[in-house]
């Protein structure tokens, strides 16, 4: 219900963000991606491209150096204002109607970096114990997949304490966040 709530109220979004990024560059508008899911399974994510055409192609899979604090200059203008404002994450409403993911868990990673980090990181297995999600305690923290052990920390106090009332904490949080975000942007 929330999914299908937020899709058909961000519709006018949904469009504008749309025209913005073929205005931009004519290139793509979303891309997929495989994401990690319950016990290693797989699924494909949608979002909307950030990033110029094929930004992956020479390097493979790998962090951006956004998530690191730097810049990344496979970045487009658009892009750079979806990712502030975490509008980029949109079509991922998509994945939580089809039940592929949770409005709220431990984000996706893709299955190269999954596993990398986990040979890095003991227990990084554990946080597959439950669906992964639009957002979760990492995410509304600040923490993303370029602190790892930090991240695992998050993500499995998600999977101790989850419930319905946490999960509102969480998205309401989140809402705020983004609404911040955009309003910043804005001014």
């Amino acid at each position: 219900a929330f999914s299908l709530f937020g899709l058909v109220v961000l519709s006018p979004v949904i469009l504008c963000i749309a025209v913005a990024i073929k205005l931009e560059d004519g290139g793509s508008i979303l891309y997929s991606q495989e994401r990690t899911a319950v016990f290693g399974e797989t699924f494909e994510v949608y979002k909307f491209r950030s990033m110029v055409e094929n930004a992956e192609a020479e390097s493979g899979a790998t962090i951006s150096k956004e998530d690191e604090g730097g810049t990344d200059p496979r970045v487009t203008r658009v892009g750079r204002v979806l990712r502030e404002t975490h509008l980029d994450e949109i079509p991922q409403l998509w994945s939580v109607l089809k039940g592929s993911m949770s409005v709220v868990g431990p984000r996706p990673e893709r299955p190269e970096l999954d596993s990398d980090i986990k040979t890095g990181v003991v227990d990084w297995h554990k946080r597959w114990f439950v669906k992964p999600g639009l957002t979760g305690p990492a995410q509304i923290s600040d923490v993303t997949g370029a602190e790892p052990e930090s991240k695992l920390r998050y993500d499995l106090l998600y999977v101790r304490e989850q419930s319905f009332s946490y999960d509102i904490k969480i998205v309401a949080r989140q809402i705020w966040k983004v609404l911040s975000d955009v309003g910043s942007q804005i001014t």
